[in-house]
């Protein structure tokens, strides 16, 4: 009987594409930090460019310099067991996202918020994160209490939070509690507190991380609100001015073409500008919306009573904005697109008006050609006929001297008659030849 070898054999393979490697990683470049409650997490969002990368991993160093651990290599994602908490670094190309845990010590403590990771932090370090904050959240994450039901959860820890905007759902499938209110405390931080049913660490980092990435791309979708407000002010303006150009446009008479085309085309560049400037930042948001909605929908919520649900409270503030931006960005593209082709419907029309006077300009330069040649033709039949007069009286002359010499009678008369059709004819001839050389 054959069996299969399983021993480290290795055999030629092909040669291997060069990214590899690098493609197969991918799959593991998102693994959810494992967590055991209780666990006390920080996860603070640092608007950053792809510019500041560089510093991001200076002070990353410094940090991993004051514990005495070795500098990891420069990636986009980063991880760190510091003994005392562990950190964890994703680089986003708009933000720099930072996930610090430590656990907690929630029976010496009064306050469950008030054993913070950042406390282990060296002193003025958080401080002086590149960039600037835009999400800060402090979670607490315990073990669900035996014969609790969620209500009660709810009537125990909402002193924790503002009575006004508390939420609590049931979210993931071994029905968690989370509590939060969307508040930025005094100490700059917002407050979310986990009880969680789940066993495996896996399964609460997972959540967790659905909970800060929901928290995350929140606070960036929104960036994009206070310019949509804006621009809803902006672009009326803009409008009015584009059908006030258009209507002139066809109104048509007593206009000037080339003063509208100016104003035209300072319009378009406004737009333009405006569509330049924004259209990355409602691209984004777009992305932002969609990334959040996700999150909703994979944490399975359930509601708690009648309690205000966390995926309630958004779809209600997120529906409203994303429709604005949406809008906005549209009423923009639009906008783009009727003054480009309003711009084309009056450059067109110049260019007619171009051709048409370029035609008249043409006719008129034939006219005065035609003029000219028959002014010079009229000339040429002058001159012969001055060359034919004068040549023929001093032919005349010549014959009359001659025959008065020679005692022969001759008459004038007869003379210039002879004479004149045949210099005239010559004349013309020599004029007609000349002129033939002339025009090849």
């Amino acid at each position: 009987m054959i069996q299969a070898y399983n021993g480290p054999m290795r055999y030629p393979l092909p040669s291997e594409f060069a990214m590899r490697s690098r493609l197969n990683d991918e799959l593991h470049t998102h693994p959810y930090e494992p967590l055991n409650p209780p666990e006390h997490v920080v996860s603070i969002a640092m608007l950053t460019g792809e510019e500041q990368h560089d510093q991001v991993d200076a002070h990353l160093a410094s940090l991993c310099e004051h514990f005495g651990k070795q500098t990891p290599k420069e990636s986009i994602r980063w991880r760190m067991d510091f003994g005392i908490f562990r950190m964890k670094v994703e680089k986003h190309q708009e933000f720099t996202r930072y996930k610090l845990v430590s656990k907690p010590d929630t029976k010496a403590q009064d306050d469950l918020f008030s054993d913070s990771p950042l406390a282990l932090l060296p002193e003025g370090w958080l401080a002086a994160l590149p960039g600037e904050m835009l999400v800060a959240i402090d979670i607490v994450i315990l073990p669900y209490p035996e014969d609790a039901s969620p209500r009660q959860l709810v009537d125990k820890y909402s002193g924790y939070f503002d009575a006004t905007t508390l939420t609590a759902s049931q979210v993931g499938r071994s029905s968690n509690v989370a509590f939060t209110d969307f508040q930025i405390r005094d100490d700059g931080m917002s407050r979310l507190l986990v009880f969680t049913k789940a066993k495996l660490p896996s399964q609460i980092g997972r959540l967790t991380h659905r909970l800060i990435e929901m928290e995350t791309y929140r606070m960036m979708a929104f960036m994009a609100v206070p310019e949509a407000r804006r621009l809803l002010k902006e672009l009326p303006l803009a409008d009015a001015r584009l059908t006030q150009l258009t209507r002139a446009i066809s109104d048509g008479e007593g206009v000037d073409d080339e003063a509208l085309m100016h104003q035209l085309t300072t319009l378009a560049a406004s737009v333009e500008n405006l569509v330049a400037t924004h259209y990355r930042r409602f691209s984004a948001t777009q992305a932002y919306f969609s990334l959040v909605f996700k999150r909703l929908n994979e944490l399975h919520e359930e509601p708690i009573e009648t309690m205000p649900t966390i995926g309630g409270i958004l779809e209600r503030r997120l529906e409203p904005a994303r429709d604005t931006c949406d809008s906005v960005s549209h009423w923009l593209t639009q906008l783009a697109t009727r003054v480009s082709k309003t711009t084309q419907l009056l450059r067109t029309r110049i260019d007619v008006q171009h051709e048409k006077q370029n035609q008249e300009m043409l006719a008129a330069m034939n006219r005065r050609f035609q003029l000219q040649l028959r002014l010079q033709q009229a000339a040429e039949l002058l001159s012969i006929a001055i060359f034919t007069y004068y040549t023929v009286n001093l032919l005349d002359y010549v014959c009359q001297e001659l025959a008065l010499l020679a005692g022969i009678p001759l008459e004038s008369l007869l003379v210039k008659s002879v004479a004149a059709p045949v210099l005239a004819l010559s004349a013309f001839l020599l004029m007609r030849r000349l002129r033939s050389k002339r025009d090849i």
